[in-house]
């Protein structure tokens, strides 16, 4: 084995292109192994995966006969003792150094010239976020690999599919779709991994839009209290205060971004305002509710305290006045009068009714956002 190293190392030079023939590149195939994904950071919109690459290409220089050295195949050499193509992740968001940088890895050379070489890393790339529809959200991501500073003239990457042989699930990102491909980019020749990955949504759902779609069932229940009780705006304002301390519990569970945002934070933030107008209109019903008999009414409370489905049926009576004979019948309505209180109790059960009708419309729209 010290022979053939050598015999086929005399005159070799690492450092120059292995191409036997420059009228063509040297061909460099690629086989992609996914290992697992790390994390995807929605914030930094950056995608961290577990790759193993093997590199393949022919160096003609580096060839024997087998049989001329006890049927030795092949042999195992230090990478630095080779040429090997220097990749580097182009889209990545750390610093462009080279694929294995300076770990001691090996490569593999074959009795026909065949070089192989094992690249590992954990890589970082950078992936735009789009979490409209969080917690169903996907996201496709990229991984763009060149050999640097030599252009298609000189080397071209042929894509192999990637493989999960290895691969380990994530326990919050599932693997939805891969490919790969190879092209050429700005007069590089280029490997692209495309991977989409879609977010495991179940811890999402339990610990965010449950608690959400339960305060918003909570508020419209503050009108079913009587006001005589005093207990409805202490309600409300408990109900709008525990929102506020469960979105501080849970904003770090919910990804920060504006464009665009997501569908669920935008109801959060509806809940949040719509509890608070609920204790604004608690405390208001309770000021109509005290006023008294004397007070005028105007048209728009009158509608409210009998025109409404729920609200007190009134009969409009006319008494016949009998004039002796002496001339027509007068006839002169009598007033049915109309309470404060009256109006409180159809109002509140129209705001009842007025917020389920959102809540409804909420939850039907978010479902058809996210769908």
């Amino acid at each position: 084995m010290k022979q053939l190293y050598t015999d086929i190392f005399t005159s070799y030079q690492p450092s120059i292109l292995p191409n036997s023939d420059f009228s063509a590149p040297l061909q460099i195939t690629l086989q992609p192994y996914l290992m697992t994904i790390t994390q995807f950071q929605e914030v930094e919109e950056t995608l961290d995966v577990a790759l193993g690459l093997i590199s393949t290409w022919v160096d003609n220089g580096l060839s024997w006969t087998p049989s001329s050295y006890g049927n030795a195949e092949y042999i195992i050499v230090p990478h630095t003792d080779v040429w090997t193509p220097k990749f580097v992740l182009v889209n990545s968001v750390e610093t462009y150094e080279p694929l294995a940088g300076d770990n001691d890895i090996f490569a593999t050379i074959y009795s026909n010239g065949t070089m192989s070489i094992v690249y590992g890393d954990v890589l970082s790339s950078k992936c735009t976020a789009n979490i409209y529809k969080f917690p169903f959200d996907s996201q496709t991501c990229d991984l763009q690999f060149a050999v640097w500073g030599i252009t298609s003239n000189d080397i071209t990457i042929m894509a192999n599919p990637i493989s999960l042989a290895f691969y380990n699930e994530n326990s919050n990102w599932e693997l939805d779709s891969y490919s790969s491909k190879s092209t050429v980019m700005n007069g590089y020749s280029m490997l692209i991994l495309t991977m989409t990955i879609k977010r495991v949504p179940l811890y999402y759902i339990i610990m965010v839009a449950l608690p959400t779609n339960l305060f918003f069932v909570l508020n419209p229940l503050v009108f079913l209290l009587p006001v005589e009780s005093g207990e409805r705006l202490g309600l409300a304002m408990t109900i709008l205060l525990s929102y506020a301390i469960f979105l501080t519990m849970v904003q770090t569970s919910i990804p920060a971004s504006s464009n665009p945002m997501s569908v669920l934070l935008i109801i959060m933030i509806v809940t949040i305002v719509i509890s608070g107008i609920t204790a604004a209109v608690t405390i208001y019903i309770a000021a109509l509710y005290q006023r008294e008999r004397h007070v005028k009414m105007n048209s728009f409370w009158k509608f409210i305290g009998t025109r409404l489905p729920w609200s007190r049926r009134h009969t409009s009576v006319k008494p016949v006045v009998n004039n002796g004979g002496k001339g027509d019948i007068i006839s002169s309505p009598i007033e049915t009068s109309i309470t404060w209180q009256e109006v409180c109790h159809a109002l509140d059960t129209l705001m009842m009714v007025i917020l389920y009708a959102n809540i409804f419309i909420i939850n039907c729209a978010f479902m058809i956002a996210v769908s």
